[in-house]
């Protein structure tokens, strides 16, 4: 073989090793890329969240780095929501004991009637459903820091009373990822099985 059919064999060789070196490169890429078929999952551009500070039921500061290195489902409601709120949380409830080998998940309950829901309320309402669920409240601007980010909108109706009114929010369930990102948004009506699923397989792809 002369030198120009070796130095030719050799660039075909080598063109070869990189179109294959480039080809696991693009299909890596595109693997992490491409959303899965999960129901409520925001991919490719989740809302990477910004600074916030609340106050948790033991009246000690939250802020987004209490939401870094776990992953968070969080949940908009009151207190004295009649319905919607309690059927949640108890769906919560059960989506917590399902996970429970996850040590790395949270929930997080935070209230949209900063009036009437002081931290001590707020804990003594969470424990009817789990002792470890974490509640938040604080001034109206604080908590509209936060539902603005995750664009969640509530309306209080006090058009039939100042003290006994209710709260038009919305029963979605919030999944923020470990860095603080907002990856998933999964509309009511909830089912245990099919929020544990979700959350398994959104967590499973993220981890990669």
């Amino acid at each position: 073989m002369n030198k120009q059919s070796l130095a030719t064999g050799l660039l075909v060789c080598g063109l070869v090793a990189l179109a294959t070196v480039m080809g696991v490169l693009v299909a890596k890429y595109q693997q992490s890329d491409t959303p899965p078929d999960i129901a409520g999952l925001l991919w490719p551009e989740p809302k990477t969240l910004s600074s916030f500070t609340l106050i948790d039921q033991e009246n000690k500061v939250f802020t987004l780095a209490d939401l870094h290195g776990k992953w968070s489902l969080l949940f908009f409601g009151f207190t004295h929501c009649p319905g919607p709120c309690p059927t949640t949380l108890a769906v919560m409830k059960q989506v917590r004991e399902e996970l429970a080998q996850v040590r790395d998940l949270q929930f997080v309950f935070v209230t949209v009637d900063p009036d009437r829901d002081t931290s001590a309320r707020i804990k003594q309402y969470l424990a009817s459903f789990h002792p470890e669920f974490v509640g938040l409240g604080g001034s109206t601007e604080q908590i509209s820091a936060l539902t603005r980010q995750i664009g969640l909108a509530y309306f209080l109706d006090k058009t039939e009373s100042e003290e006994n009114y209710l709260v038009d929010h919305s029963a979605s369930l919030f999944l923020v990822d470990p860095q603080g990102r907002l990856v998933g948004i999964f509309s009511a009506p909830h089912e245990t099985s099919s929020i544990v699923d979700r959350f398994d397989r959104i967590r499973t792809f993220i981890d990669g």
